[in-house]
């Protein structure tokens, strides 16, 4: 379910299921995934992989959640770009009907973009991330049924 890259049109994600890497538009995508009556204003739903169908979830992390233990890693990346993407789709509008401010108000979904600081800290080519070797993503292993 790792997203690798993130442009002003598009995010390039990798299907955690069979591994082909897929091109979303951002118009495609929306925060707020609802369960029952509830929408959870965290989680971006991915569009079906057009490979294998599997659907997946980006999870932004809460309000005051610690740094993550590995700084510069690919997680702590993944976790930056996520924060990021949540925060372009909030400021575009692309919210889940229910959580879309009635009357033209403010919204109530927090939206914290990436600051200029961290952006030329951790991402100075761009927002996207170049995976070391020794942190590939395993391809998923065969199933033997």
């Amino acid at each position: 379910m790792a997203i690798h890259e993130v442009t002003d049109d598009d995010v390039f994600q990798r299907c955690a299921r069979c591994g082909s890497g897929n091109r979303l538009s951002l118009g495609t995508l929306e925060v707020g995934v609802a369960r029952r009556e509830d929408v959870d204003d965290g989680l971006v739903q991915l569009p079906p992989c057009p490979a294998c169908r599997s659907t997946e979830f980006l999870i932004r992390a809460p309000e005051g959640e610690p740094e993550h233990p590995a700084t510069g890693s690919f997680g702590h990346l993944h976790q930056l770009l996520v924060g990021h993407l949540h925060a372009e789709l909030v400021q575009r509008g692309r919210l889940h009907t229910v959580l879309k401010p009635k009357g033209g108000g403010a919204g109530k979904v927090a939206a914290r973009p990436l600051s200029q600081e961290a952006r030329e800290r951790w991402f100075p080519q761009g927002l996207r991330i170049e995976v070391p070797p020794g942190e590939q993503p395993r391809a998923p292993e065969e199933s033997s049924q």
